[in-house]
C-alpha cells in the first residue's frame, strides 16, 4: 500500500520542486514516476491559481495520468483547499488470467498527503493506523469485502482531513480543541470497528484460502497415490495372493486423507476453526495443501502399526471385514489430524487495544 504522509525532515530538493511551505515541512515517501504528493501539489497550485484552464490545469492533468498509468484510476479523492493535502483511492484491475490464479481481481490503495500532522498528534495517531489498516486489509482481503474496508479507511482519513481544514480559521480557541477532540473520539470509535469488521472478513476469507489449500493438497496426494499404485503394479503387488493387502494399504491411504478433510470441515462449520490470517494467504494456502497429506500419512501409519504387530490386536479372521476394519481405523487417524497444529490461533486487533483507552482520556479531555 502507498501511505504518503508529510515529515518534520524536509527531503533533499523538494523545496526547489515544490516551492516553500512556511513553517511546514514537505517531505512524502515516493515510488513510481509520479507520486501522489506531486499530483497533490499540482492540484493544489490549480486551485489557487483561480484558472480553470491554463497551464496549471494542464501540468494537473499531466501529473495525475502518469500517476493513474502506474497506480490506476484515481475512484475517490478529498483536496484540501487550505493547504497541499490530499487522501485518494486508486483501483487498478489485474488481468482475468491473473485474477483467475490468485483470486486478487484489482489493486486498491490507500494514499494520502498531509502537511498539518505536526500540530496535531491525536490526529496524525489515528491517520497513521489508517494506514496500518489498510496494509493488512490489501495484503488480506480480496474482492467486495476488500472494496468495502478500504472506502471506509477513506472515508475516516478524508473526514479526519476536512476537520483539520476547517479548525485552521481558529486553531487556538477551546471551541475548536473540543471540535477536534470529538472528532478524535467519533474516529477512533469508527477505526475500531473497521478492524472488527477486518477481523471478520479475514477470518471467513483465510478459511476459504485454506479450504482451497485442502483442495490442492487432495489433488497432490492423488497424483502421489497413482505414481504408488503404478510402482506396485509393476512390482506384482496387485496380483494375488497380495491382492487383498494392497488394496487395504489404498483405503487406508484414501480414508486417512478424507478424514483429514471432514475433520477441518466440521471445525469450520462449528466455529472452532482457528488460523492467524495475518501470515498471509500463500501461507494459509500452503498449510491447508499440507493436512490431506498428513491424513493419508496417519492412514498409512495406523496400517502399518497394526501389521507388524506391536499392538496386541486380533484382528478380524474374515478378509473382507479386516478390509473396512482398515479402512475406518484410517478414516479416524486422518480424522484427528488437529493434533498437527502449526501457526494457528488468532491474530490480534492491536488497533483497538492502543485506541480504546486514548479515545476514552480524549473524550475526558475535551469534555473539561
Amino acid at each position: 500500500m502507498n501511505a504518503f504522509t508529510e515529515s518534520e525532515t524536509p527531503v533533499a530538493g523538494d523545496e526547489a520542486t515544490n516551492g516553500p511551505l512556511g513553517d511546514e515541512s514537505w517531505a512524502v515517501a515516493q515510488t513510481g514516476a509520479v507520486s501522489f504528493s506531486e499530483v497533490v501539489r499540482a492540484h493544489f497550485d490549480w486551485d489557487r491559481a483561480g484558472c480553470p484552464d491554463g497551464p496549471m490545469r494542464v501540468r494537473f492533468v499531466t501529473k495525475l495520468q502518469a500517476f493513474e498509468e502506474a497506480n490506476g484510476p484515481l475512484t475517490q479523492a478529498y483536496w484540501s483547499t487550505k493547504r497541499a493535502s490530499a487522501v485518494g483511492l486508486t483501483e487498478q484491475p489485474r488481468h482475468w488470467a491473473i485474477a483467475l490464479v490468485t483470486d486478487h481481481d484489482a489493486t486498491i490503495r490507500l494514499h494520502r498527503v498531509t502537511d498539518w500532522l505536526a500540530r496535531e498528534a491525536r490526529i496524525a495517531q489515528l491517520l497513521h493506523h489508517c494506514d496500518t489498516l489498510a496494509i493488512k486489509v490489501s495484503e488480506v482481503l480480496r474482492g467486495t469485502s476488500e472494496r468495502i474496508a478500504m472506502q471506509w479507511l477513506y472515508s475516516v482519513e478524508s473526514h479526519l482531513l476536512g476537520v483539520i481544514e476547517r479548525s485552521q480559521r481558529h486553531p487556538s480557541t477551546p471551541e475548536t480543541r473540543k471540535q477536534i477532540a470529538a472528532a478524535y473520539t467519533s474516529q477512533a470509535a469508527e477505526l475500531i470497528q473497521v478492524e472488527r469488521y477486518y477481523g471478520r472478513a479475514a477470518e471467513k476469507a483465510a478459511r476459504i484460502v485454506y479450504f482451497w489449500g485442502m483442495m490442492i493438497g487432495v489433488l497432490v496426494a492423488s497424483v502421489f497415490g497413482l505414481l504408488l499404485a503404478l510402482i506396485l503394479w509393476r512390482t506384482g503387488w496387485f496380483d494375488q495372493p497380495h491382492t487383498l493387502r494392497t488394496e487395504t494399504f489404498f483405503v487406508c491411504f484414501i480414508a486417512g486423507g478424507i478424514g483429514a478433510v471432514i475433520s477441518v470441515l466440521m471445525r469450520m462449520s462449528s466455529n472452532r476453526f482457528r488460523v492467524d490470517y495475518e501470515v498471509g494467504r500463500v501461507t494459509i494456502r500452503r498449510l491447508g495443501s499440507f493436512r490431506p497429506v498428513i491424513g493419508c500419512v496417519f492412514g498409512l501409519a495406523l496400517y502399518f502399526l497394526f501389521r507388524s504387530g506391536i499392538p496386541q490386536t486380533n484382528l478380524p479372521r474374515d478378509q473382507s471385514t479386516t478390509f473396512f476394519f482398515f479402512g475406518i481405523l484410517a478414516f479416524l487417524a486422518g480424522f484427528n489430524e488437529r493434533w498437527t497444529n502449526v501457526l494457528f490461533g488468532k491474530a490480534e486487533h492491536t488497533i483497538a487495544g492502543s485506541l480504546g483507552a486514548a479515545s476514552n482520556a480524549t473524550a475526558e479531555e475535551g469534555e473539561d
